[in-house]
């Protein structure tokens, strides 16, 4: 302290500068838990309640050996193609083996698609249900009611 009450010019800019360094350590570590959460690509599990609005898009993934993309409106229709697996199907866009339409409706952890049109007749007017085993915003893993189990990705 100088002779007049004051504090010395050098000790209070130690002082300010101490406390611009806590503030910028505070505010990038509240930024930095903050963002951790949304680094993961998947992100936190899809609550059951929130199923039928999350489910809406463009999905992708692999049925036994064909490889099948489904979109799900908010309408409650699908639209589902399948191709077949394999270096000409993949590089040429070749094998291309149907397309399904019909609605869906999520009921609790199960999923039924109900078949209106299909190209293949002996689908026609079927309908099959699935459980949802996991569900995060990205990915939705479904077990048929055969037993087999397909993950599928969201078409960003």
């Amino acid at each position: 302290m100088t002779q007049r009450g004051q504090v010395p010019d050098r000790y209070r800019r130690l002082i300010f500068g101490d406390i611009i360094n806590v503030t910028r350590i505070f505010f990038l570590g509240l930024l930095f838990a903050c963002g951790l959460p949304s680094c993961s690509p998947d992100g936190v599990p899809v609550g059951e309640a929130e199923y039928s609005a999350k489910i809406v898009g463009e999905w992708q993934g692999t049925v036994g050996d064909r490889r099948e993309t489904i979109s799900f409106d908010a309408n409650g229709q699908f639209v589902s193609q399948e191709r077949r697996r394999g270096f000409i199907s993949n590089t040429l866009g070749q094998g291309v083996t149907g397309t399904i339409r019909g609605t869906w409706a999520i009921k609790s952890k199960s999923i039924t698609l109900n078949i209106s049109s299909a190209e293949e007749v002996s689908v026609l007017n079927r309908a099959t249900t699935s459980t949802i085993e996991a569900f995060k915003p990205n990915e939705l893993v479904v077990k048929s009611s055969a037993g087999d189990t397909s993950t599928f990705v969201r078409v960003l």
